[in-house]
């Protein structure tokens, strides 16, 4: 129930704003950029020529050379933004050879990618492209941090001679200033430590996140961390998950949307509930949000215009996610265009049961429950299914891919059943079997409709309405994740999200599929991918407890690595369907008789931190053990791998500095993963180089 004294601000929300700490003076950072020998090459592909460098992504506009770039984000002072970055280079190299640099190319996914359309002012224009070597620099605000981001490629082309140079070494500057129009607000203490560990994982500098950090609270009304927003009509049946959640130690509420609609103003429903979580978040230490229903009321369409005419316009919660603005900065009631002023960074976590009928929503809250109470002990908790489907077969482009890259961030220690299709045109066929002998995690790659996901040849289905009601892992539900257009279409009646969250027999707890079109960009790896890979850094690599926060933390992630053709589409469109607050089944502790989780009770620290050449890892497990030592980049690409066997619970491991090929890590932030059958646990450091 609603608590008594609370009391909404009826037109508009505002935020405290009193004694609070003068921002920094204008201030800048400096990182040193070094592309080894051999860290990239030149392919042939389709009549043309593509530069493949690893952990790097297409980073201009549909039609523009497809110069892959890399990306650098800071945490930065309170109330400052980043105005210019600068590149000083050390030393470059042109590139043997006269190169046809094919442009970049963004395809939905399932659709025949087409020629190559070249945007006539670059290919024939008569200069280098591009003009710097900057290709943007951006601010934004995460849950009250500053983030400043650098996107820089090393790359130039001369469309006329044909030839690409590049830079090998380079300093790269960035500077920020004091922006007055900067909003500078205090939250709750939990709120600014979730925020925290979780952009730990992402800025360059995680050393200064305690110094940027956004002010705490000292005063007010807290309300509820944890809130399910519903009718009425249904608070009867999410009790229990409300008491389920305050039982587990957050402070968690029913809110109808009676309440909000007599509370709070806006223009419609939707930016009424908006509203009400923006001053629950800003004023009230709200974290979680879980909004239940199904087409109607609750649900924003965006609008968001990719050029050619199309618009999308389907359901995006980042809406109650993202809660800087309004999503309609330019006042015309169309929410999520490009003029819309939207910073594309989460500020709280959003699930949703995506139904009205008391029955579904028993079901679901029933799934929650018990997946984090009583489900079994056994292998299927560190148990993977990756389905890879041919995307573009003819272009020689594939779901495996995706799929592999996902691979290398799961942990040694897990199982992986990988079925794939390859170019003979055939594919193993037995995923519901795999999915009813138990899985924690599905990554399900491959066409979509709204009536499920798809193989590419026959038989083509893969997740589908049928395969869904053959389902029968109660208990052993997992968590799916998925680049297929579609699947996730809420607008319509029964899309395969829905039904794999509805299934009685089985199916999910977790969804998170697209609620429009999955996005590519054969050769290189599209903006609908990234996302898949970015969730699996947060889920595996960075241990991110909340498959909310994963979500949020993935999306959060894919814009701090940098802008890229049909990035916001994507960010908007792929949902979460279930409770944001929901524990991955390898993060729980036996709450409630469940059987204990597995990824508390290892550790890893490192010492230098930073370091500038070989560095130590203290670690500790519950016995000796065989383990694994994995470095990865800031992207989540694997660097270095030791396996090594124990004869003490704890011990230290002295790392050389060097990749697994042998040469020198680059400069920048890493994370250290230590892998046993006990569990995972992890350490981030900063490497100066040498």
């Amino acid at each position: 129930m609603i608590a008594a004294a609370r009391i909404p601000l009826a037109a508009a929300v505002s935020v405290c704003l009193s004694a609070l700490p003068a921002p920094a003076s204008a201030g800048g950072t400096s990182f040193d950029f070094s592309l080894p020998a051999g860290g990239f090459e030149m392919v042939e592909y389709e009549g043309g020529d593509a530069i493949c460098w690893p952990g790097a992504s297409p980073c201009f506009p549909e039609g523009q050379p497809d110069l892959p770039a890399m990306a650098r984000t800071f945490v930065i002072p309170q109330g400052a933004s980043a105005v210019e970055a600068s590149v000083e280079v050390i030393s470059e190299t042109r590139i043997d050879g006269r190169y046809d640099i094919l442009p970049v190319r963004s395809v939905p996914l399932g659709s025949d990618p087409g020629p190559f359309l070249r945007d006539p002012g670059v290919y024939m224009g008569g200069t280098a492209f591009p003009a710097s070597n900057v290709v943007s620099v951006e601010t934004g605000t995460r849950t009250g941090f500053r983030l400043a981001t650098v996107q820089f490629t090393p790359f130039t082309y001369d469309p006329a001679s044909g030839s690409v140079t590049c830079i090998m070494q380079a300093r790269v500057t960035l500077r920020w200033e004091d922006d007055p129009a900067a909003d500078t607000f205090s939250l709750g203490a939990a709120q600014v430590g979730n925020a925290e560990s979780i952009l730990e994982g992402i800025v360059s500098n995680p050393e200064d996140l305690p110094a940027c950090r956004p002010p705490v609270r000292g005063g007010g009304t807290d309300w509820s961390s944890w809130v399910v927003i519903a009718p009425e009509a249904l608070e009867s049946t999410l009790e229990p998950l409300v008491t389920h959640r305050s039982a587990s130690g957050m402070t968690a509420e029913f809110v109808s949307t009676e309440w909000i609609y007599s509370s709070y103003a806006g223009y419609d429903t939707q930016e009424q509930i908006r509203n009400y979580i923006k001053d629950a978040y800003l004023n009230h230490g709200l974290m979680y949000a879980l909004i239940v229903g199904d087409w109607g009321p609750t649900q924003r369409m965006s609008s968001l215009d990719i050029g050619g005419g199309t618009i999308l316009n389907e359901t995006a919660d980042l809406y109650y996610s993202d809660l800087d603005g309004t999503w309609d900065s330019d006042g015309d009631h169309l929410y999520g265009e490009n003029t819309d002023g939207i910073n594309y960074y989460s500020d709280i976590a959003v699930g949703r049961f995506s139904t009205d009928l008391p029955a579904q929503v028993a079901t679901m809250v029933q799934k929650t429950i018990e997946y984090e109470t009583v489900s079994p002990a056994g292998s299927w908790r560190t148990r993977a299914l990756l389905c890879g489907a041919g995307l573009w077969p003819e272009y020689g482009y594939w779901g495996r891919f995706v799929c592999d890259s996902i691979c290398e961030r799961i942990p040694s220690s897990w199982v992986e059943t990988k079925l794939y299709e390859y170019s003979s045109g055939s594919h193993p066929n037995n995923q519901v079997d795999v999915i009813n002998e138990g899985v924690s995690y599905v990554s399900p790659q491959g066409h979509g409709f709204s009536s499920g996901i798809y193989w590419y040849y026959a038989p083509t289905s893969m997740i589908t309405a049928g395969l869904i009601n053959q389902m029968t892992n109660w208990g052993m539900f997992p968590v799916f994740h998925s680049i297929a257009c579609l699947a996730g279409q809420l607008s319509v009646s029964g899309c395969s999200a829905e039904r794999l969250m509805n299934s009685t027999t089985g199916g999910a707890v977790a969804v998170m599929f697209n609620s429009n079109n999955g996005y590519g960009a054969p050769p290189s790896m599209g903006p609908s991918e990234h996302l898949e890979v970015h969730f699996a850094n947060q889920m595996f690599v960075l241990g991110v407890q909340r498959v909310g926060d994963m979500q949020a933390a993935a999306k959060d992630a894919f814009k701090a690595a940098g802008g890229m053709s049909m990035q916001n589409w994507v960010l908007q469109e792929n949902n979460l369907l279930g409770d944001p607050a929901l524990l991955f089944v390898t993060n729980q502790t036996g709450l409630g008789g469940g059987a204990p989780g597995q990824g508390l009770r290892v550790a890893a620290g490192i010492s230098p931190n930073p370091a500038s050449g070989p560095f130590s890892v203290y670690w500790s497990m519950p016995e000796p053990a065989g383990f694994t030592l994995s470095v990865f980049d800031v992207t989540g690409r694997l660097v270095r791998t030791i396996t090594q066997e124990a004869s003490a619970s704890s011990g230290m491991t002295v790392l050389d500095g060097l990749s697994d090929g042998g040469a020198p890590m680059a400069s920048g932030c890493y994370l250290v993963r230590l892998d046993t059958a006990a569990g995972s646990g992890s350490s981030s450091m900063v490497y100066l180089g040498r």
